[in-house]
């Protein structure tokens, strides 16, 4: 499958294949016949770079206009399908959305794609330069984005369209991985956070259709000179991970991280490494993170009979802020538009130990500055899970 992924080939690395010895099945099963009731799959892409010149934003360093664009920022679109349910899994590379847009992506997506709006779950990647989707009209920083901001739903509506037009007969699977030391609390090393990957694998008769990571670290690696428009390691990791994967795409979602930053950039810290900010320290955790995604993909369980249904969201706690839950077999997409801490996530695990967890929080777009108001993350997720 060509994602139409370009502007990473200059990095200078690759990634040896993974050992992906049939893609009827891995789990020993051919796909004999289509049957209705069984999973489809298809998944599709767009540019959704603004225009250099358009400034950049982020939760870190000052509003700038950019000068270039190292590499581009993705929509992606992966549709599922069981009978005649329909459901989208949608990611952007930025920073956060508001619920304007996300209610806006839905009804494009569900209008090009015959999706109940209800089962368009949109997540992001967390990246740290980013156009500021979040912010209402009147702010600053959302100065010049109105056309852009009306214009990304539609892209995503055509990308979803493009999605149901490759749907095909697939499976899929979870696995989780473990990437230590590669992110820290901004109160130090001594402090747990969450270092869980977790993995969804869909392929389909043609080939491996898509793999979807979830990892509980800002996009926040690359510095604020030159400022460039990229989609620094969340994109690295997927461009590597797609490329291992036979050209499957690659949907990264951030996982709550509100006390959460990449290596040893705590507070305080007089020494941290990877200071430069520089693109090979973008690179350096994007490859770490693929290939341990890329490791724990090859032991996958793949499956056909998935069901696929949206989970309430009304009455969960005021904490979390605008809710969004959707279950695709063994796994749970969760979206909460408040900043949640690496500790929210490890409880959703802990409450959920049957299912592969992929969280997606802050999609307010919250900036560093302003911390969780979250104080007892286990009993928060009690309360959520309780309902």
């Amino acid at each position: 499958m060509d994602s139409g992924r370009v502007g990473r080939a200059g990095f200078g690395m690759t990634i040896e294949s993974l050992p992906l010895d049939h893609y009827f099945s891995r789990t020993g099963t051919a796909f004999l016949t289509s049957d209705p009731k069984l999973l489809r799959a298809g998944y599709a892409e767009t540019v959704i770079t603004p225009p250099v010149g358009f400034n950049i934003a982020g939760p870190e360093h000052p509003s700038r206009p950019a000068t270039d664009i190292a590499d581009d920022l993705l929509g992606r679109v992966l549709l599922l399908q069981t009978g005649d349910v329909r459901a989208a899994i949608v990611t952007l590379d930025v920073w956060g959305v508001s619920g304007h847009l996300v209610s806006s992506v839905a009804d494009r997506v569900s209008a090009a794609a015959d999706v109940d709006p209800a089962l368009v779950w949109v997540g992001v990647s967390g990246n740290a330069s980013s156009p500021p989707l979040w912010e209402d009209k009147g702010d600053d920083n959302a100065a010049g984005y109105d056309a852009y901001a009306a214009y990304v739903p539609q892209q995503i509506g055509g990308a979803a369209a493009l999605a149901a037009a490759r749907l095909e007969d697939a499976e899929l699977g979870f696995a989780t991985a473990l990437l230590p030391d590669l992110a820290t609390s901004v109160h130090g090393r001594a402090v747990d956070i969450d270092e869980t990957i977790s993995l969804m694998v869909v392929d389909g008769v043609s080939g491996p259709i898509a793999r979807v990571i979830g990892f509980g670290c800002p996009g926040s690696v690359a510095g604020v000179d030159p400022p460039v428009w990229t989609a620094d390691y969340p994109g690295y990791a997927c461009w590597a991970l797609s490329q291992a994967s036979g050209g499957a795409g690659c949907l990264f979602i951030r996982g709550p991280a509100n006390d959460v930053r990449p290596f040893d950039w705590y507070g305080g810290n007089p020494s941290p490494g990877h200071a430069d900010r520089a693109p090979a320290d973008v690179q350096a955790l994007g490859w770490l993170l693929a290939t341990q995604a890329g490791v724990a993909a090859q032991g996958v369980l793949l499956r056909r009979n998935i069901e696929i249904k949206p989970l309430p969201a009304e009455d969960a706690p005021a904490e979390l802020g605008a809710v969004r839950a959707l279950a695709v077999g063994d796994g749970l997409f969760e979206s909460f538009s408040a900043p949640l801490p690496a500790g929210f996530n490890l409880a959703l695990r802990d409450l959920a130990p049957d299912r592969t967890v992929f969280a997606c929080a802050n999609l307010s777009g919250a900036p560093f500055s302003q911390s969780s108001a979250v104080t007892d993350a286990v009993a928060l997720v009690a309360r959520y899970r309780a309902r």
